[in-house]
């Protein structure tokens, strides 16, 4: 995306990390800290779900001591939303560690199921090189939190754990499944039980729409059932007096978010009367000898394009308004293109050909901060019309406006459409750890885990404070707990007021 993602959450943990970046690049003490960290072995690398990096980031600064923190990002993603790590000296209540330098790594790209089947094939997926000498150049202005950026890929690494955003056994082929060739789920007999999972906390997800779209509009799941199996395919079809294709930014098939929407509004894989989502074949806009998607407005039908994150949706809605931009002839691609990668990871290039199209895209709304009165694009209502804001201050409550309903949190915590119940459309975050991460590295999660279940840690992160709840269940009663659940923890299952 081209907003700040870390912003808000580095904000709370490093008072003086602006004076970390430099042109002159890493310091001699920071480099310490990554020798260090690497030479005794003390990196924690963590794969899974786009959906939560801000909130996720917010929760793993606490882990280390304020003021000691710097943060990395891609050099090779300029999105700043495929990878970030933070550096520095574990605080007191970390375990074995604490006191010590260590590097904790974050990959989303590609989403929750390299959170779910890589960690219990213990596969090994590229990974940011976090060390002194694949790292050092300073940020640009993509990210100022993002200090510094480092190479990827260079050595691949197996996860130590992993987060995704519906639990394991939602990841069922070939639907909710990584690659080209749809990667078997999981064996429920011997790859599953290698994994113990924790439902952490509820995150509100919400329908995105392009402003071309009136908010006048009425969105209910009906509809946006009908659009996202692509039942319809021209916004006629969905209210009169509007025109042109619909276009579908969503995420590539792995995705904790796309499986929550794939369950939401498909019954996918809950039942067996299910809608299968519109993939990126539902039009001729995907290409796949250049892997590219080149959007044309006139098709007169569905249009999908696949993306590789939630910073990539977000790119996608931008660019379906913005339209092209002007032609860089250096680049050899237009001001608002943008890359992402397909379901192998492979780089793929998204070119709108005109602006003004209208577009729907799939999100967690620890996205919310992109959802403005003057953003592109908004989270819609359900069963009516109109829209949730919000100004990215956490001291400022996000604004419903039309009839309809959103997903809201009080100031203090206590009621809500998100609190009550009413809204439904959420993921329970599932933390995933196999059985083979063990010793100081499982204290360190373990510490993670009691951390992201705390609703109190939620209220402290901006990203996270008014789209996420505790669990019921999990220790936690009062203020910014569920007060619905699935029955017996099952996403499937009804959801009823506790």
């Amino acid at each position: 995306m081209k907003m700040n993602r870390l912003a808000a959450l580095c904000a709370i943990a490093c008072a003086g990390l602006a004076g970390n970046a430099s042109a002159a690049g890493l310091s001699t003490a920071q480099k310490a800290v990554l020798d260090d960290a690497n030479s005794n072995g003390r990196v924690i690398y963590v794969a899974g779900a786009s959906a939560v990096q801000r909130g996720f980031g917010g929760i793993v600064a606490k882990l280390f001591v304020p003021g000691t923190v710097t943060w990395y990002g891609s050099a090779q993603d300029t999105t700043g939303s495929d990878y970030f790590a933070v550096a520095g000296q574990l605080a007191a209540d970390a375990g074995s560690w604490a006191g010590q330098n260590a590097i904790f790594i974050e990959r989303v790209v590609g989403g929750s199921v390299y959170g779910v089947n890589s960690v219990a094939r213990a596969e090994s997926i590229d990974t940011l090189q976090v060390t002194s000498s694949d790292c050092g150049t300073a940020g640009t202005g993509v990210d100022a939190k993002t200090a510094f950026t480092c190479t990827v890929g260079a050595k691949n690494a197996i996860p130590d754990a992993g987060i995704s955003d519906v639990a394991p056994v939602f990841f069922q082929s070939p639907t909710n499944t990584e690659g080209e060739t749809a990667a078997a789920a999981l064996d429920p007999v011997t790859e599953l039980p290698l994994l113990t999972s924790t439902a952490i906390y509820g995150l509100a997800f919400g329908p995105a729409v392009t402003t071309t779209v009136p908010t006048t509009v009425k969105f209910t799941k009906a509809n946006i059932a009908a659009i996202l199996s692509g039942g319809v395919g021209t916004w006629d079809q969905v209210a009169a007096g509007l025109s042109g294709d619909i276009v579908v930014c969503r995420r590539t098939p792995g995705s904790g978010t796309q499986a929550v929407f794939n369950a939401y509004f498909g019954n996918y894989p809950c039942t067996g009367n299910y809608n299968v989502p519109a993939d990126r074949y539902a039009s001729s806009a995907w290409s796949d000898s250049d892997r590219t998607f080149t959007v044309s407005p006139g098709t007169g039908g569905l249009v999908v394009v696949e993306n590789a994150s939630s910073g990539d949706v977000k790119n996608c809605l931008n660019a379906a308004v913005n339209g092209p931009g002007a032609y860089d002839a250096t680049k050899g691609a237009y001001a608002n293109d943008y890359v992402t990668r397909d379901r192998n990871g492979k780089p793929v290039k998204v070119h709108f050909t005109a602006a003004g199209n209208k577009a729907i895209g799939v999100l967690s709304m620890d996205s919310l901060n992109g959802s403005t009165t003057t953003s592109k694009w908004t989270f819609r209502n359900l069963d009516g019309a109109g829209q949730i804001t919000w100004t990215g201050n956490a001291a400022d409550l996000p604004v419903v406006t039309g009839s309809g309903k959103n997903a809201t949190v009080s100031a203090d915590g206590t009621s809500g459409n998100y609190i009550d119940g009413t809204w439904d459309l959420q993921a329970w975050e599932s933390f995933n750890i196999p059985a083979r991460t063990t010793g100081p590295k499982l204290e360190v999660l373990n510490k993670f885990l009691t951390l992201a279940q705390d609703p109190a840690v939620h209220a402290a992160v901006p990203a996270l404070k008014y789209v996420t709840a505790g669990i019921p269940g999990n220790g936690y009663t009062g203020a910014r707990v569920l007060q619905a659940a699935y029955l017996n923890g099952d996403q499937c299952a009804p959801y009823n007021k506790q």
